[in-house]
C-alpha cells in the first residue's frame, strides 16, 4: 500500500491582532496661493483652520497668523513680483495637540536670510527692508530657510501656560 506524504499543516494564525507601528498622527495638506496681495488673508484663514487640531492658544494662533501672512506676502511680492501666473506653494503639517508647521515657497531667486540686519539697531532704523523676517523670528518657535532662500518653514509648538 502506498502511503501519502504527510499532510501539510496550514500556517497557524494568531487570534491576537498583530502589533504594528502606530500610524503617524501628523497630517499634511498642500495647496497653492495666487501671487496677489488680496489672496493672503484667505490663505491665512485656511492655514489657521488646518492648524486647529494643534490646539494652539489664542496668542500662539495669532502669532502664527501674523508670521504666515508675512511669509505669504514676501513670497508673492518679493519672490514672484506679483506675477499673476505664479503661485506660492504652501504645505501645512499638523500634529494634534502638539504643533503646527507651515512651509511657504516661491520660485524666485531667494535671498540670504543671514544677511538681514536687525531693524531695531541704529543702522536698521531707517531701512525699509528686513522687518518681516525679524518679526517672523520673534513670533514663531522655529524659522528656517532653505539654502536658496525661497522657502521658509515656520513652526509653532503648543505650550500650555505660555
Amino acid at each position: 500500500m502506498r502511503t501519502l506524504p504527510p499532510a501539510r499543516r496550514a500556517p497557524q494564525t494568531s487570534k491576537r491582532p498583530r502589533k504594528t507601528a502606530p500610524a503617524s498622527r501628523t497630517t499634511l495638506t498642500r495647496f497653492r496661493m495666487p501671487s496677489r496681495r488680496d489672496a493672503v488673508a484667505r490663505a491665512v484663514d485656511r492655514i489657521l483652520e488646518l492648524c486647529a487640531p494643534a490646539r494652539l492658544s489664542d496668542d500662539e494662533r495669532d502669532n502664527l497668523a501674523v508670521a504666515v501672512a508675512e511669509a505669504l506676502s514676501n513670497a508673492a511680492v518679493h519672490g514672484h513680483r506679483l506675477r499673476p501666473e505664479a503661485n506660492v506653494r504652501v504645505a501645512v503639517a499638523v500634529t494634534p495637540g502638539t504643533c503646527a508647521a507651515v512651509e511657504v515657497a516661491d520660485s524666485g531667486p531667494g535671498f540670504d536670510s543671514r544677511t538681514v540686519s536687525d531693524p531695531t539697531g541704529p543702522e536698521g532704523l531707517l531701512s525699509t527692508r528686513g522687518r518681516g523676517v525679524f518679526l517672523m523670528r520673534r513670533l514663531v518657535d522655529t524659522l528656517e530657510y532653505n539654502a536658496a532662500g525661497n522657502k521658509v518653514r515656520l513652526v509653532m509648538e503648543r505650550r500650555p501656560g505660555r
